[in-house]
């Protein structure tokens, strides 16, 4: 699978549910893992980013998909050496998907290689 792959399928997801209810999303070595029982006020980009290091996945590769702003899902594949991102974002008759150069609120890896 590759991100286009991945983020058609969260696209899917999101035809049927909407990004108001998408829950932060990780699959790393075929396992799916949605991540429940977020508490209230806490962001969905840090839930996603505390289990990547709960999990150990920080130097694995892994795909992510989490909402990362009103109307919008961030779709990402992470290896030890590189991030690829995408945006979906919900319009008023349907969904746009666009390529990201970065993610400003990604912190993991950041000063690794200082």
């Amino acid at each position: 699978m590759d991100l286009q792959e991945f983020t058609q399928l969260t696209l899917a997801v999101l035809e049927d549910q909407g990004t108001a209810t998408y829950a932060p999303t990780i699959i790393a070595d075929d396992t799916v893992q949605v991540i429940q029982g977020i508490p209230e006020g806490l962001d969905h980009r840090a839930a996603l980013q505390e289990t990547v290091l709960r999990l150990g996945l920080e130097q694995s590769d892994f795909f992510f998909g989490v909402r990362s702003g009103p109307g919008e899902i961030t779709t990402g594949h992470h290896t030890a050496v590189d991030m690829q991102v995408q945006c979906i974002s919900e319009l008023h008759q349907g969904f746009v998907i666009s390529d990201l150069k970065e993610c400003p609120w990604w912190t993991l890896g950041q000063g690794r290689d200082q």
